[in-house]
């Protein structure tokens, strides 16, 4: 974990201890490395509106006093916090499935969709499947579901054999019926051999 990592975790956990799980770091920084801005998420017990906009309140003055890029195209409103309902609601129904049928949508970069709860959930899949660090509660039990669903919409959308490890993996990069990637697409990038070594490593475990 980075000082930046570091110094957002103690700030948080101070103010709200009682009722966080879980903060989940993603992104350059758990390499060690720094970046332009935090990509983090936390998990809280309750939903509580009123609390939730305190996290984000503080989140973005942390940025702003570490000087740190603010990325708000999705609203924090709709990435940062993640009450356990939630985190239950989508691994239970995935945004991925409409009348039984796997359908996976290009993003759209307009504020009805990055505000929408298909875009907040999506992101937690993402979140959950790709290299990251969790200080609290562990998040395991929510990352091994999380990756299932990731590996059946694919198999089941791109008609694979479950045993094309390698064929999986790029289909989670780049949608091949449309051409989309990264972020347009399910959030996995190919910028990080680390990233990608993750990745492979964790689809071989769901599958063998």
């Amino acid at each position: 974990m980075n000082k930046i990592c570091k110094d957002y975790c103690d700030l948080i956990q101070a103010k709200f201890f009682d009722t966080i799980q879980s903060i989940i770091f993603y992104g350059s920084n758990i390499y060690d490395d720094n970046s332009s801005d935090l990509d983090v998420c936390v998990i809280v017990r309750k939903n509580n509106p009123q609390l939730q906009e305190k996290i984000i309140n503080e989140t973005l003055k942390f940025h702003l006093i570490h000087n740190l890029r603010i990325d708000d195209e999705v609203p924090h409103t709709n990435k940062l916090v993640y009450t356990i309902d939630e985190i239950e609601e989508t691994l239970n129904n995935p945004p991925f499935y409409e009348n039984g049928i796997v359908v996976i949508h290009d993003i759209v970069k307009n504020m009805k969709f990055l505000s929408s709860k298909e875009m907040k959930q999506r992101l937690l899949l993402n979140i959950l499947t790709t290299d990251h660090l969790t200080v609290g509660e562990s998040t395991k039990d929510y990352e091994i579901r999380a990756l299932r669903i990731i590996l059946d919409v694919i198999i089941n959308y791109f008609k694979i054999d479950d045993k094309s490890e390698t064929e999986i993996l790029e289909c989670m990069y780049q949608n091949k019926y449309t051409g989309a990637t990264g972020e347009m697409y399910l959030g996995y990038k190919k910028n990080h051999k680390e990233k990608d070594k993750y990745l492979r490593k964790k689809i071989h475990e769901i599958l063998e």
